[in-house]
């Protein structure tokens, strides 16, 4: 009787195959939910991150037009820390990058730098595509 016992006990370990689908099965419905869902976090993050870098540059360029630094419809970009000269030409570029050192390049896909557009007062601040200087 006791070796009866025994041998149905060692038969018993493991899973079955079914069982091993079934959880292969609930595994792969749960990835199915959540991968779009990370994808769309991670879009939404760097959105955010890229307002957050438009809103820097933003003030930032309204303190430097209290300054008289920058001027009323003065454009200029900045990319990863640096800017170009603004149109009225009363900063160098090597001076406006140095207010913008710490600004990160946009995080959003496609997207390169900011351009920086200033009229009556207001600044206006767009994650765009800008091209890099040909050598």
């Amino acid at each position: 009787m006791k070796e009866l016992l025994t041998k149905e006990r060692k038969k018993k370990k493991g899973f079955t195959l079914i069982e091993l689908i079934i959880v292969l099965a609930i595994v792969a419905i749960i990835a199915a939910i959540a991968i779009p869902n990370f994808t769309k976090v991670r879009t939404d993050s760097k959105l955010k991150a890229d307002t957050q870098s438009e809103e820097t540059i933003r003030r930032i360029t309204l303190t430097l037009m209290a300054e008289d630094k920058v001027l009323p419809g003065d454009t200029f970009t900045v990319t990863a820390g640096t800017a170009t000269e603004p149109t009225s030409k009363k900063i160098t570029a090597a001076e406006l990058s140095e207010y913008f050192k710490e600004v990160k390049a946009p995080q959003q896909d496609g997207k390169t730098g900011y351009t920086v557009t200033t009229k009556d007062g207001e600044v206006t601040v767009k994650t765009t595509l800008i091209p890099k200087p040909q050598e």
